[in-house]
């Protein structure tokens, strides 16, 4: 099962198919496959982390790791460089559940991602504020808020919401699909703590080797589950 076709209106309603958790999935590594720029990118984002290695000195057991000036900026444009991918991928389902024949080329939609870095930073805040203070009362809620406000961020990208708008655009769409959107977290989290146990092997991310085969690791892990979370948010969005 590939993606549907593309086009470059992303707020155009569209009749999105509804997918449980593991076709969500297949449907999201297809869209990458067909679409491996989004891989190139990541890495390209990735490598940012891994340089920053470059500027970390070990540490003892008694002192901290010393920290070479230049590593802090290079940190906060990797944050922002970060951010702006997942912007990416959500322009990208988008446009791959929209119908048409021509699909924005990775430097709009970049572009776009950039633009809406300010609402994604304001609406991540409160996010994970609500759920840190969920986490702390007990795991569930934190666990719940999480699930029911993740969606704000393909919100706020694909629709141009708000961070205001968006959180409720994000807590309306993840109504009634709370398993699916845990189910397919669940899954990119069990990925990922895979990935950490082979990073380990090649001396973990504080290692310039471990750091680089994390990065790769990234490359494919970050995409698809960016991509699972823009299907998620246009099935209950487009289909009302």
């Amino acid at each position: 099962m590939g993606p549907e076709g593309a086009t470059p209106g992303a707020s155009e309603r569209v009749h999105v198919r509804r997918l449980d958790v593991a076709d969500t999935l297949r449907w999201s590594w297809y869209a990458l496959t067909d679409r491996p720029e989004l891989a190139a990118l990541t890495l390209a984002v990735q490598s940012l982390s891994v340089v920053t290695t470059l500027g970390i000195s070990g540490e003892s057991a008694t002192d901290a790791p010393a920290i070479a000036d230049w590593v802090w900026p290079v940190s906060v444009g990797y944050l922002l460089a970060l951010a702006a991918a997942w912007g990416v991928y959500f322009l990208t389902a988008a446009d791959a559940v929209a119908e048409g024949s021509r699909a924005r080329s990775l430097s709009e939609r970049a572009r776009i991602a950039a633009r809406r870095l300010p609402a994604l930073a304001v609406a991540a805040v409160a996010v994970w504020l609500a759920v840190w203070v969920g986490v702390a009362l007990f795991v569930v809620p934190g666990i719940y808020l999480f699930v029911r406000l993740v969606l704000v961020y393909p919100a706020c990208v694909v629709d141009r919401k708000g961070p205001l708008s968006g959180l409720t655009a994000g807590w309306r769409a993840s109504r009634g699909s709370g398993w699916k959107i845990f189910g397919v977290t669940a899954a990119y989290v069990v990925l990922t703590y895979g990935s950490g146990i082979l990073t380990g092997l090649f001396g973990g991310t504080s290692s310039v080797l471990g750091s680089a085969v994390s990065a790769v690791f990234g490359s494919v892990l970050g995409p698809v589950y960016g991509l699972a979370l823009g299907h998620l948010y246009l099935e209950a969005s487009r289909n009302t």
